[in-house]
């Protein structure tokens, strides 16, 4: 969980060209990363054929793992890096600011940025992840703590949430383990109710994901634990259905006829915190999302839980490559 070591608003940071960075680049340090699935194992089209790779790691045996490392530094990341910066303001080399690279990849940043806020406006249909994730973002600091798990829940809001501090986010992790979310949430909240009063706890969790744990709901309230939940409805998983395409497929065999990733339209997740004593906002405009969100916020003793229902059809915005949102569904 690395997001915040660099505050995503950093003038370094260039998550938002993360695929150009990583396609072009000559040289990439691993810093604890792996090159497992998540970074396509370190090979083409991902990744140039000739990239070198420096693997900074405490493990013996995950270096050279997928990739051979053309530099491996075995040992603890925080004792290595602080060799690295030692030797670097020794030799006091810095990357030219106007360097071609520089231009290329500010460029691919601002591309991306007007494609992601041309997404926000939902003034025409529905909300999407863009919108609630853009309007979420207002209410956020950088002190708050961000849990998130799902399918295009956590991938668009690991993008789309920046972190300015690290250790502040928590999510499915490598292997996308779904039901964490509101473990992750618990434990954060206790930890900020005894060391970090004016830190707050947002919960964002996909619908699909929310079921796996979200009876945790009791625990929340019987601890009064004031953590801020955003189910993000889409009826699905990944993709849902509509109501009126629910009531269609209950007119042959709905065993064979229903999308097997659809869950029950329009489903009242908020009712369940309410019946523990929590508050919850059911969502379905920007003008309700942003009155709930600043209701929300202002709470401080209790968990409060928006219920925000989006396009059964929103998805990720338009990909450059295939391989990023190849599925074999």
């Amino acid at each position: 969980m690395g997001k915040g070591v660099v505050s995503d608003t950093s003038q370094l940071c260039v998550g938002a060209a993360r695929s150009k960075a990583l396609q072009e680049a000559d040289v990439i340090l691993l810093l604890g990363a792996r090159l497992n699935w998540i970074l396509h194992f370190g090979l083409p089209p991902r990744f140039r054929s000739d990239v070198k790779f420096i693997q900074v790691d405490l493990c013996a045996e995950q270096m050279g793992a997928n990739i051979r490392a053309a530099v491996c530094l075995l040992g603890d990341i925080r004792v290595v890096v602080s060799q690295l910066n030692m030797t670097h303001r020794q030799q006091d080399w810095r990357f030219p600011a106007s360097a071609p690279w520089w231009n290329v990849l500010s460029s691919r940043i601002e591309q991306n940025r007007q494609m992601t806020e041309a997404m926000t406006d939902t003034s025409n249909g529905p909300l999407n992840y863009y919108a609630v994730f853009d309007e979420l973002n207002k209410h956020l600091d950088e002190n708050c703590i961000i849990i998130s798990e799902g399918a295009n829940t956590m991938d668009i809001g690991r993008a789309m949430i920046p972190n300015d501090l690290p250790r502040h986010r928590l999510d499915a992790g490598t292997f996308g383990t779904m039901g964490v979310g509101l473990g992750y949430a618990i434990a954060a909240a206790l930890l900020c109710r005894d060391h970090f009063p004016q830190k707050r706890v947002v919960c964002i969790e996909g619908d699909s994901a929310f079921g796996f744990s979200g009876m945790e709901l009791e625990t929340v309230c019987r601890y009064k634990l004031p953590i801020i939940f955003v189910i993000i409805n889409n009826n699905g998983i990944s993709f849902g259905q509509e109501e009126e395409d629910w009531k269609e497929a209950f007119k042959t065999d709905s065993t064979l006829s229903m999308s097997p990733t659809a869950l029950l339209p329009n489903a009242r997740y908020e009712k369940v915190l309410e019946a523990f004593g929590g508050r919850g906002y059911y969502v379905k405009t920007a003008n309700e999302l942003r009155d709930s969100l600043r209701l929300a916020f202002e709470e401080r003793n209790e968990s409060s839980m928006l219920n925000v229902r989006i396009s059964s059809t929103a998805d990720r915005k338009p990909q450059e490559h295939f391989w990023l949102t190849r599925s074999n569904l």
